[in-house]
């Protein structure tokens, strides 16, 4: 709960937008995966292989191959909170990915 940041879920304004995100996934969650090809810059997907709320393998497997120029990091041992566990292997992975989308911008 203090390691991976779990107390935090319990104040009563984040409560509430998880909560509301929850309830809203099952109307929004298609009509959004139905554009992931729409995306064009570089993005990036770092996920936890042992993430126990939200499955790799509905969620995290297929995204390679429904968004161009993804860079999709499965990671062992990881859970649901990786910039909690391990901050500094987040930031890298997001420096890496900012590298990409905007190289070549003035």
């Amino acid at each position: 709960m203090i390691a991976g940041g779990g107390w935090l879920g319990l104040r009563p304004a984040h409560f509430h937008a998880t909560s509301t995100d929850f309830v809203a996934v099952e109307e929004d969650l298609g009509r959004l995966e139905r554009r992931y090809g729409e995306i064009v810059m570089p993005a990036g997907i770092l996920f936890g292989a042992d993430d126990r709320v939200i499955g790799i393998a509905a969620h995290g497997d297929p995204m390679p191959g429904r968004i161009k120029q993804l860079d999709f990091e499965r990671v062992q041992g990881l859970g649901h909170m990786p910039q909690f566990a391990e901050p500094e292997r987040v930031v890298a992975f997001i420096q890496r990915i900012a590298t990409r989308a905007f190289a070549g911008v003035t």
